[in-house]
């Protein structure tokens, strides 16, 4: 795969007043690094490579940006501007924009400063299928309240199915370890049932309405992600995934004053890193981890950066805040994830806050 990865990545350092960092490289407008202070020890919050080339040899699309449309689009075709597309070569699910996807393209570094940097990228007409020039924005800036904030601005020439999120995976614990020890709380009280290939079969099953036990879905108080990998075995919204790989839909569409998720990991030196997520998105994707590295060949595994060891499922879970999957599938969603189009770009922000408790 090195022929479609950009070498030797630029990397930009963001700093804030508390000494928190984090380093973003060009290619794949990716998140490298997040370190955040706790009791006066920098401790790493992303799962990924330790070396920014090594990027190119792992298949998790570990911090990246992900479009042109995040997450799955079945048969590999929708309909647009009168027409229908078949995009990511038509396969039977198209993941994350296709074969090569923004998470494989070299974005431009528009300009930068100490806590904020801003990358562009040129999407032409056709590229992997998809219909219409596209040019992104992509701003992160860092806070001093440990919120790390992404802005997305994507303007097309056509009408387009366009989607836009961060595809990082966080361990709270700081060091290489399961993340099923992990408390959530959502905004959420439904998710999309998905069949065996992941595609939303249209149907919104309420995670509330369980009441012989606390629904593994259930994290409308805070709840462990999972005991074990046991707690998995006989939910039947698990079937295909075996753990978390599901979209929540945001309770409140709009209320962007609260996270849509809150996450605290396990002790670090006697206390907690807790992550805020605040979106304008109206869903989110939750995913546990549950294939990272699976069956991957030594050569393209993604190595943890502090033991060197590889990383297995549940080493760390990803908020990816977003459409509905499969979107342009979903009719009678779509007054809640529009196309993209000369008249209405795209335009939302997914913002990461870090917190010690």
């Amino acid at each position: 795969m090195s022929d479609i990865f950009a070498q030797n990545p630029k990397l930009v350092e963001l700093t804030n007043a508390h000494n928190m960092s984090v380093t973003i490289m060009d290619w794949g407008a990716t998140i490298h690094s997040i370190k955040v202070p706790v009791n006066g020890k920098l401790h790493e919050m992303l799962v990924g490579p330790k070396n920014p080339e090594d990027y190119s040899r792992q298949l998790c699309y570990m911090g990246a940006t992900i479009g042109r449309y995040a997450n799955r689009i079945n048969h590999g075709e929708f309909k647009a501007n009168g027409k229908s597309y078949t995009v990511g070569g038509g396969k039977d699910v198209v993941l994350h924009g296709g074969e090569v996807g923004f998470d494989k393209k070299r974005f431009t570094i528009a300009a930068q400063s100490k806590n904020s940097v801003t990358f562009t990228l040129h999407s032409p007409d056709g590229d992997e299928g998809f219909p219409g020039n596209f040019d992104l924005t992509v701003v992160y800036t860092l806070g001093d309240d440990g919120a790390l904030k992404i802005e997305y601005e994507g303007k097309c020439d056509q009408e387009c199915a366009a989607c836009i999120t961060n595809h990082s995976y966080f361990n709270l614990n700081g060091h290489h370890s399961s993340v099923l020890g992990h408390e959530g709380c959502f905004n959420s009280e439904q998710i999309l049932v998905i069949d065996s290939r992941a595609i939303p079969t249209g149907e919104l099953y309420n995670v509330t309405e369980r009441t012989d036990k606390v629904d593994n879905f259930n994290f409308t108080q805070w709840k462990k992600f999972a005991s074990s990998v046991d707690d998995f075995a006989d939910d039947k919204n698990m079937e295909f995934t075996h753990g978390y790989d599901h979209c929540f839909v945001v309770k409140g569409m709009g209320d962007t004053t609260k996270p849509v998720v809150s996450v605290k990991g396990e002790p670090i030196d006697g206390a907690r890193v807790q992550l805020d997520v605040y979106t304008d998105y109206p869903a989110f994707q939750f995913y546990s981890g549950n294939a990272i590295n699976e069956g991957a060949t030594a050569d393209m595994c993604a190595y943890a950066r502090d033991d060197g060891k590889v990383y297995g499922a549940y080493d760390g879970f990803a908020i990816e805040p977003e459409y509905f999957p499969d979107a342009p599938h979903l009719d009678k969603f779509k007054d809640v994830n529009p196309m993209v189009s000369p008249s209405a770009p795209l335009k939302h922000f997914i913002t990461y806050k870090f917190t010690v408790i």
